[in-house]
């Protein structure tokens, strides 16, 4: 089974805009243009993926957390490589584009809440062991908080 990530964004970055963002400042990752609903950033234990979110989801994400995503960013796990590394990846590219974005929720299978940005406050869920307090210390450029954040798609 795969483990992957759904980082909902509101935002005007368009889903190449963003994922060239990714490439420029995130070494080691391969941009795949497939020119149709998605494209792609391969590494060495992630593959990132782009697009619109389907209308039926927009709707889903702004009932459950009150903003309207405009690109969803989905980080899928190589199984069998450094899960640290994955990780770090993911972290780098979610605060990356939280400085383009107003909004977000970072998902992980589709329903637990990892982090979420909701009216500007940035808060990781302290129910969701991905980065601990000692991890994230001095890491985020933007203020945040830890606290649990249970899902509303739950």
């Amino acid at each position: 089974m795969a483990t992957e990530y759904e980082f909902d964004i509101a935002t005007d970055l368009k889903t190449v805009q963003a994922l060239e963002l990714l490439s420029r400042h995130i070494g080691g990752l391969t941009p795949t243009w497939n020119g149709k609903n998605s494209d792609y950033l391969v590494g060495s234990t992630i593959s990132i993926s782009g697009s619109e979110p389907p209308k039926g989801w927009q709707e889903l994400i702004t009932e459950g957390f009150g903003f309207t995503p405009t690109l969803s960013v989905g980080f899928r796990f190589h199984n069998n490589t450094d899960f640290d590394v994955f990780s770090e990846i993911m972290f780098q590219a979610t605060m990356l584009l939280l400085e383009h974005a107003e909004d977000a929720v970072l998902l992980f299978n589709y329903e637990i809440i990892v982090l979420q940005r909701s009216g500007g406050k940035l808060v990781f869920n302290a129910d969701y062991q991905m980065w601990d307090d000692d991890w994230l210390e001095g890491r985020p450029t933007l203020p945040f908080e830890r606290r649990p954040l249970p899902s509303p798609l739950l």
